[in-house]
């Protein structure tokens, strides 16, 4: 009997086959020069910035990430851009969820980002213990690919729930989420679902020296997530209703994007605005050029020219003009990172 080829070589595809028929056929595989990457099932995030930051063009599409920060900076606004733009590049056929163990989102927010909420499957558990069983159950099912949980702060442990307000307990919900989550990797990633975890900063008491801050959960979480974002913002002084919003890559196994930092525009209520954060970006890494008013645009092998006049107003108006160039900018802005285009490689991986 023929021996089928892996590695092409012999003495490890023999290994192979036999591990491949004893376990299953992705036991052992052979990727090839980058061809992991290249089959990384990636969704865009709605901001060039941050796609260019990550390194990979957008988030996966099969792992676990965790969004966290300070009160107010924006998290479940950022869960939600994430899954309008699931929604846009993957439609309805296997919907979102939204576990609200925080019960604070509305869904009047949810609608305004552009999610269909009739469309969505909402549960609100009572214990953490229901909401990871919902997580697990729903992503083994095979017919949802994006869950949201929000957030690991607001999930009580069953035992917690049931003990007095002035009782103490330790460890539980992080020793839950430490065997919860080595299930939810494995399901992700065999079923093609996308976990969002969203978490709190807490401050450590005592500590002197170093970084004081800390997350819920335990570090179960932290060390299963594939993407660790840390949110931040202020409210914008240019645009009435917006915040200035940063996030910082913390941690990153997909690309070598990492402590780097995406600044954008997010419009409350509406999310990233991709004219704005286009050329912000472009600015950032010199394909644009703010000299007084004039906007000057320097594309790899062609000469600076004048764009357009009137800062960035007048370049946010001038791009909405001619989506044509908005197009070309925002291919070199992949191009100068190294990034194929997000969906280019969807569609290669889908055919």
């Amino acid at each position: 009997m023929a021996i089928k080829k892996v590695t092409g070589i012999p003495e490890i595809d023999v290994i192979a086959n036999a591990l491949n028929k004893k376990f299953g056929g992705k036991t052992l595989l052979s990727m090839g020069p980058k061809k992991s990457l290249s089959q990384l099932r990636v969704v865009p995030t709605g901001s060039i910035y941050l796609d260019c930051v990550l390194g990979s063009g957008g988030y996966p599409d099969n792992r676990i990430i965790e969004i966290f920060g300070p009160p107010s900076a924006g998290k479940t606004s950022m869960a939600l851009q994430f899954m309008s733009q699931y929604v846009k590049e993957r439609g309805y056929e296997r919907p979102p969820v939204f576990i609200d163990l925080e019960r604070t989102t509305g869904l009047d927010l949810v609608e305004s980002m552009g999610i269909d909420p009739e469309k969505v499957l909402f549960a609100y558990p009572d214990t953490a213990e229901e909401a990871l069983e919902i997580a697990k159950n729903l992503g083994n099912s095979g017919k949802v690919g994006f869950i949201v949980f929000d957030s690991i702060d607001a999930a009580q442990a069953e035992a917690d729930v049931q003990r007095d307000i002035g009782s103490k307990g330790v460890g539980e919900l992080a020793r839950l989420l430490s065997k919860s989550m080595r299930l939810l990797s494995k399901v992700g990633d065999n079923n093609d679902v996308c976990y969002i975890f969203i978490n709190q900063i807490r401050m450590n008491i005592g500590v002197m020296y170093g970084n004081p801050e800390t997350t819920s959960g335990g570090n179960a979480l932290p060390f299963y997530a594939s993407l660790r974002l840390r949110v931040s913002s202020k409210p914008s002084k240019t645009q009435t209703g917006a915040l200035d919003m940063k996030i910082k890559v913390v941690k990153n196994k997909l690309s070598p994007g990492l402590n780097q930092t995406a600044e954008f525009t997010f419009v409350c209520g509406k999310g990233i605005d991709p004219i704005a954060d286009l050329i912000s970006y472009a600015k950032d890494i010199g394909l644009l050029r703010f000299a007084g008013s004039a906007v000057k645009l320097n594309l790899p092998e062609e000469e600076e020219y004048t764009m357009c006049t009137g800062g960035m107003n007048g370049a946010k108006d001038h791009i909405m003009q001619n989506p044509e160039l908005g197009n070309k900018i925002k291919e070199h802005c992949y191009r100068l990172r190294g990034i194929d285009r997000a969906e280019e490689r969807n569609n290669s991986d889908s055919q």
